[in-house]
């Protein structure tokens, strides 16, 4: 099983009616067709009691780096800016993780 981890805030900066909760989710979604039940998409919204567990995000927001982050397997794949669909499948395939249908 492979883990996409999204750490965001509670709402988007461009629009306080869109949160990076909702993008997370539709990205899982959109992963979740792609690449079956080998990958599990979380959303996780920094500064919850469940997010100080995650030290290397603690970190990278104590460093002044911009949210949105996400991690794959724990590993680091991206630091603020659009969340990125394609730069997550990128990581997915990298990883071997593409959905095999069952015939």
């Amino acid at each position: 099983m492979t883990t996409v981890h999204i750490f965001g805030l509670p709402i988007a900066a461009c629009d306080p009616g869109k949160t990076w909760k909702a993008a997370a989710e539709l990205i899982g979604h959109r992963l979740q067709s792609r690449f079956g039940e080998n990958v599990r998409t979380v959303y996780i919204e920094l500064f919850s009691p469940g997010s100080f567990d995650f030290g290397n995000i603690v970190n990278l927001l104590q460093e002044g780096q911009p949210p949105p982050f996400v991690t794959v397997n724990g590993k680091l794949i991206q630091a603020g800016g659009k969340l990125s669909e394609r730069r997550i499948a990128e990581e997915l395939k990298r990883l071997n993780a593409e959905h095999v249908p069952y015939f």
